[in-house]
């Protein structure tokens, strides 16, 4: 299946943008037809605005990018849409930031690619966006020399700029690095030509506001993929030990028929995942036994509804480490069902890249789960987390008319 694209959905005040002067003037360099970007891409992040943070000159957006992605980009365009700051006429903030791959596939790939962000700008009421490629293949322009891959960029520039007139986006800033540093160039792709040196993302107050807020910038890409990644051993234990652990769910089911009331095994199935999310909480790795009477629980997509009630609230952080156990252990299709949880997890929060990952693993392991299906939906076409709150609350009641309370509603 097609990556995401990587968006942030926006959940607090956003991060305003102001325009600044060229750093340096050089000759323009030629810009033509090129080569193509990749259509992979990662849900739109609706980014966790930094209000009374302001971005005055490419560096400072520059250095703010890992943070607002949560993680370190390489070979990517990323497009900053941009909003209205009812705070300052003057300036702008930032909607959402979404991120695609530059590999080469094809000239279609632009106009899928295009037409994925216009939408976003279109859907989120953009005032402008901005773009930045990373791609460590490419050199910085000279007065005599243009830089390689500069048509391609140009190029993939060329086509953002005219679909979002089309759509009545202009497209305020593009510039070019070879990766995101302290003190690496960055050039324009558009516009009065440019460059200028990089600040450290490690000391921009937007990094500092991510960390301090708990929402980590990590290296790469791949350290998400790393997260979730399937453990053989865990798995093949977890599948051997799941036909036990449903003939023991049928036994107690057996059981309890004679009460007539389908919400005692309900509420008893849930208290014991809640045990299980407890001992995790308190540091517990589960043994494959019980991360497949935990597997078992959760075909019951009563039982499943109820745990959405668990994000955003007090007992989050377990059960996105809950979940993610349980994604590394299962095999296909019950592990669906546990990325499909972290996925929620990930996304009631604002981490869209988490999110895309563990959809996208969710999908891998059943492309027809539904709930998968349709949070993907809602990443890809930047849906504020916000939106999907009802399912957490009605996890939340169904839970308490069962008896049991899933914690404090978040505030």
């Amino acid at each position: 299946m097609n990556a995401p694209i990587e968006p942030t959905p926006p959940v607090e005040p956003a991060l305003p943008v102001e325009p600044t002067p060229p750093a340096e003037s050089a000759p323009r360099p030629a810009s033509g037809l090129s080569d193509r970007p990749d259509t992979a891409t990662d849900p739109p992040f609706e980014d966790p605005g930094e209000c009374g943070l302001r971005l005055r000159e490419p560096g400072d957006l520059i250095a703010a990018v890992p943070a607002m992605l949560g993680f370190m980009p390489a070979r990517s365009l990323v497009v900053t849409v941009l909003r209205a700051d009812p705070e300052s006429p003057e300036a702008a903030a930032v909607e959402v930031v979404t991120r695609m791959d530059l590999d080469d596939r094809g000239r279609s790939a632009i106009g899928l690619l295009v037409e994925r962000v216009a939408g976003i700008c279109v859907r989120h009421r953009a005032v402008a966006a901005l773009a930045l490629v990373i791609d460590d293949r490419a050199t910085e322009p000279t007065g005599r020399d243009a830089g390689v891959r500069a048509r391609k960029h140009g190029d993939l520039v060329a086509a953002l700029e005219h679909r979002l007139d089309a759509a009545a986006v202009p497209l305020a800033g593009a510039w070019a690095v070879q990766a995101i540093g302290p003190e690496l160039p960055w050039w324009t792709l558009s516009g009065p030509w440019s460059r200028g040196l990089q600040h450290d993302p490690a000391t921009s107050m937007v990094t500092l506001r991510h960390v301090l807020d708990g929402r980590p910038v990590r290296r790469s890409r791949r350290e998400l993929t790393d997260l979730l990644a399937v453990d053989p051993g865990a798995r093949d234990a977890t599948a051997a030990a799941l036909e036990i652990a449903a003939a023991a769910a049928a036994r107690r089911l057996a059981g309890l028929v004679q009460h007539g009331d389908p919400r005692v095994r309900l509420r008893l199935e849930l208290c014991r995942v809640l045990g299980y999310l407890e001992r995790v909480e308190a540091g517990v790795r589960l043994t494959p036994v019980e991360l497949a009477d935990l597997a078992v629980a959760l075909r019951d997509p009563a039982l499943r509804d109820i745990m959405f009630g668990l994000a955003p609230g007090s007992h989050a952080d377990g059960a996105e480490a809950l979940w993610t156990q349980l994604a590394r252990a299962l095999p296909d299709p019950d592990r669906a069902e546990a990325a499909a949880l972290l996925g929620y997890c990930a996304y009631t929060r604002g981490d869209g890249p988490l999110a895309g990952v563990a959809l996208d693993a969710a999908l891998t392991a059943d492309p027809q789960h539904r709930m998968a299906n349709l949070l993907e939906l809602g990443l890809q076409t930047g849906m504020p987390p916000e939106r999907l709150r009802r399912l957490a609350d009605s996890g939340r009641e169904t839970a308490a008319d069962l008896g049991v309370r899933l914690g404090p509603e978040p505030r």
